[in-house]
Order: C-alpha cells, then sequence, then structure tokens
C-alpha cells in the first residue's frame, strides 16, 4: 500500500513538472512580444499556431466572431515571426516551415466551417502563403 502511494506521488510529482512547463497562452505572448531576431521569430510562431487551436475552440463552439477576431491575431504574430526571421537572418528556414504547417492547419480547420464562414480563413491562408513565398523569395535572392 505504502509503494503505491509513493508510486501515485512521484507520477503526480512528475505530471504537475511536465505540465507546469509550458507557458500560458498569455506568457508567451508576452515572451513573443519582447524578443527579438530569431527567437522573437521562433515564439511568435509558436504562439501563432496555438492561437490557432484557439481559434478552432471558438469555431467548434459557434463563436464566430471571436474565432475570426483570433484569426487575424494568428496572422499578424505569423507576419510579425517572418518580418522577424527576415530583418535577423536568422530561423528563416524554420520560419518557412512553420508558416508552411501554419497555412496547412487553418485550410484545414476552415474546411470544417459551414459555407459562410469560410471566406475570412481563406482569406487569411492566402495571406499566410503570401508571407511564406515572400520569405522564401528572400531566402533565395542573391
Amino acid at each position: 500500500m505504502r509503494l503505491q502511494l509513493r508510486a501515485l506521488a512521484v507520477v503526480l510529482l512528475l505530471t504537475g513538472l511536465a505540465l507546469g512547463g509550458e507557458d500560458t497562452l498569455a506568457d508567451l505572448k508576452a515572451k513573443a512580444d519582447a524578443a527579438h531576431g530569431g527567437e522573437q521569430a521562433k515564439l511568435c510562431l509558436d504562439y501563432a499556431r496555438r492561437d490557432l487551436e484557439v481559434a478552432n475552440e471558438f469555431y467548434t463552439k459557434g463563436d464566430v466572431e471571436r474565432a475570426q477576431a483570433e484569426i487575424h491575431q494568428v496572422v499578424h504574430y505569423a507576419h510579425k515571426g517572418a518580418d522577424a526571421a527576415t530583418s535577423s537572418g536568422k530561423r528563416l528556414k524554420q520560419t518557412e516551415i512553420a508558416l508552411r504547417e501554419l497555412a496547412k492547419r487553418m485550410h484545414d480547420i476552415g474546411d470544417t466551417l459551414a459555407f459562410e464562414d469560410r471566406a475570412e480563413v481563406r482569406q487569411a491562408v492566402d495571406d499566410l502563403e503570401n508571407v511564406r513565398s515572400d520569405l522564401l523569395a528572400k531566402m533565395f535572392q542573391k
């Protein structure tokens, strides 16, 4: 019995440590805003990825206005991350990959929506693809 209680305590402690290691969305946003260069690019795209899932939850709950506000936030932070990568010359490849994954996930979310809610998401996907194309052009210009 005692061994089981100790094992349970260890599992709970490790679970708490694992969960405590991830920043809240607000913390991640604050870190992204305060960072510079390649670190800002990474944090902005991490924030955008997590915020996209928040938007998806709002769509699932039927709160289209809040979901669209989050989609705008996702696009803003994707732009901010791409700009940080471009201006610093750091994390260009990783940023391009993150933008591609973000656009794909957003497209997949858009496919699950009612027809009348899709236009906003499609526009956001197009915007992300344009940011990604601009980043690729800057990466490979001579």
